[in-house]
């Protein structure tokens, strides 16, 4: 139970325990995880850009670089010019494996101890962004799901109600037949009718 409860409070992939950075986010239908800042950008690399921490909609920016080893998308004019990984282009996740998007920085003068700067809190808001309409589509789907299997059941009752009243008619009827020719017996459920009378012989018989 414990370690159950733990994983409420840690990163389903790196496995960061931080409860107050932690976004809900969609996994695979009908699952969910809870990721950090910099674990759930990197596995939506497609739906901001790196570098200004925007969260695109659709359409797609037209003037844009897309990374050559990941998904990622970011606008032209926000690439720096002194940008390293111009050609071919690579993004910051990609261009180096210990790049995290969300760095705050250690203070012991602050309350939390930590202290968030610019492009941390626009990762941050970035990342709460794209957990939000996750949640969001999530939740729709959901909608559809149950109003699914509302239908399938109100269909399944009426089936049901009408395989009863189909069965009481059948009863009924055989009752009836049954009542009607008496001396009739019901094996398996079929009715057998009484054997016919033995013929009348007329004449005289020879000696």
């Amino acid at each position: 139970m414990k370690r159950e409860r733990d994983h409420q409070f840690e990163c389903g992939i790196c496995g960061a325990e931080d409860r107050y950075l932690l976004h809900n986010v969609r996994h695979r239908t009908p699952s969910y995880r809870r990721l950090c800042t910099n674990c759930l950008l990197k596995d939506h690399r497609g739906l901001f850009c790196p570098f200004c921490f925007s969260v695109y909609e659709e359409p797609l920016p037209i003037d844009r670089s897309m990374c050559n080893k990941c998904p990622s998308i970011s606008h032209k004019p926000c690439i720096p010019s002194n940008y390293p990984h111009h050609t071919p282009f690579i993004c910051p996740s990609c261009s180096s494996p210990n790049f995290s998007f969300f760095n705050p920085t250690t203070n012991g003068d602050s309350p939390s101890g930590r202290i968030i700067d610019r492009d941390s809190a626009r990762a941050l808001v970035a990342a709460a962004k794209i957990a939000a309409v996750s949640m969001t589509k999530a939740a729709a789907m959901a909608k559809v799901e149950a109003e699914k299997r509302v239908k399938e059941a109100t269909y399944a009752k009426k089936r049901a109600r009408e395989a009863l009243e189909r069965l009481a008619y059948l009863a009924a009827k055989e009752k009836e037949i049954m009542e009607g020719k008496g001396g009739g017996s019901n094996y398996n459920g079929l009715y057998l009718a009484p054997p016919p009378p033995p013929p009348q012989i007329t004449g005289k018989v020879e000696k």
